[in-house]
């Protein structure tokens, strides 16, 4: 008797210890999954309004994926991941390879609509440690990266915008500062090589489809460099700025004519082009035309929680949206704009009417 007793209250302690877990599972069951795929720029304002939108809307959990922004768009195209919403730093990726782009066993685009909502600069990430952290600045960059002992650090070009748009300062820099070697004392040497083509005051930088970098030191996604930086591995690295800021990283500020921000440029970051040689997008040729920096989201046709999406989209794009961006240095655009907005869900409409 005396041991069945035991056993019963080891029982009753043991379910009691229980109880809690089993009510927050049942809890959790019960919420709303979401995805938000998202350029890794933005994981750290993302995943603030990630878990404010929790806090506001408890029957909705919120995954978040930080990404290389074309990678982004590979998980869902070519990886059939279900997302729910989509964010990239560059919006010239959306059209280009989401627009009639369909979903298997569906007549469906992926996406026909985005939101432009953000923007950015490109310029240095280092630290007090970085060799000639004293003498560099927006006049002599390019020289010091150039200096055979300085390691330098960018983003895979061929998955993550911030890489292709440091070959486009890169570029810009040599037309600005007059000297047609910036790009490869910068960058160094490919396995095999990256090449310029010119034409006209044109400039096509063409990507082969496998990269293997001599000098630099390349990741997949730019916020990858960041823990290389800080461990002293890489002096400095292509980052954009609210990344720089929002890490407490120094950060090199290049003139507003090669550092992608400003639509006064426009005309002349287009210049340059960078064209991805592989075949990771079998449908289409991806070539990127320098523009200012726009961050877009869209929610695509397949998501499988299209009302959390857009309570979530909402969220993103209104007053808390905005407060969580200002916090984390992520400046953004005055008003959203919108492309192809017909196609647009009705209730985001006024999202572009403020």
């Amino acid at each position: 008797m005396c041991g069945s007793r035991a056993r019963v209250n080891v029982l009753l302690i043991l379910l009691v210890l229980l109880l809690p877990v089993l009510a927050n599972g049942a809890c959790s069951s019960s919420r709303t999954p979401i995805t938000v795929l998202c350029a890794g720029s933005l994981i750290v304002p993302i995943q603030e309004l990630a878990d404010e939108f929790e806090a506001a809307h408890p029957d909705i959990d919120v995954l978040v994926e930080g990404h290389g922004s074309i990678q982004v768009i590979r998980e869902v195209t070519e990886l059939h991941q279900e997302a729910d919403v989509m964010v990239v730093a560059d919006q010239s990726l959306l059209p280009m390879l989401m627009y009639g782009n369909k979903v298997p066993d569906s007549t469906d685009e992926y996406a026909n609509w985005y939101i432009r909502f953000a923007t950015n600069r490109l310029g240095l990430a280092y630290t007090s440690q970085s060799k000639y952290a004293a003498e560099i600045g927006s006049a002599n960059w390019y020289e010091v990266l150039s200096r055979p002992d300085v390691e330098v650090g960018i983003s895979d070009p061929r998955i993550d915008s911030c890489g292709y748009r440091a070959f486009m300062a890169c570029q810009l820099a040599e037309d600005y500062y007059s000297d047609n070697t910036i790009l490869e004392r910068v960058m160094g040497d490919f396995s095999p090589p990256i090449t310029v083509s010119d034409n006209l005051g044109s400039h096509v930088i063409a990507v082969p489809e496998t990269v293997k970098p001599k000098k630099v030191i390349m990741r997949g996604y730019s916020v990858q460099l960041l823990g290389l930086l800080e461990s002293g591995d890489l002096d400095y690295s292509f980052e954009y700025e609210s990344v720089a800021k929002q890490h407490g990283l120094g950060f090199v500020e290049l003139p507003a004519e090669i550092d992608l921000s400003s639509r006064d440029f426009a005309d002349r970051y287009g210049q340059v082009t960078v064209k991805m040689d592989f075949q990771r997008f079998a449908s289409i040729d991806p070539e990127f035309r320098g523009e200012p920096i726009q961050y877009a989201l869209t929610i695509p046709t397949n998501a499988p929680h299209t009302n959390a999406a857009l309570q979530f989209v909402e969220f993103l794009l209104g007053a808390d949206g905005q407060r969580v961006f200002l916090e984390s240095y992520q400046p953004t655009l005055d008003l959203p704009e919108a492309d192809n907005p017909a196609n647009m869900p009705a209730r985001l409409q006024s999202l572009l009417e403020q």
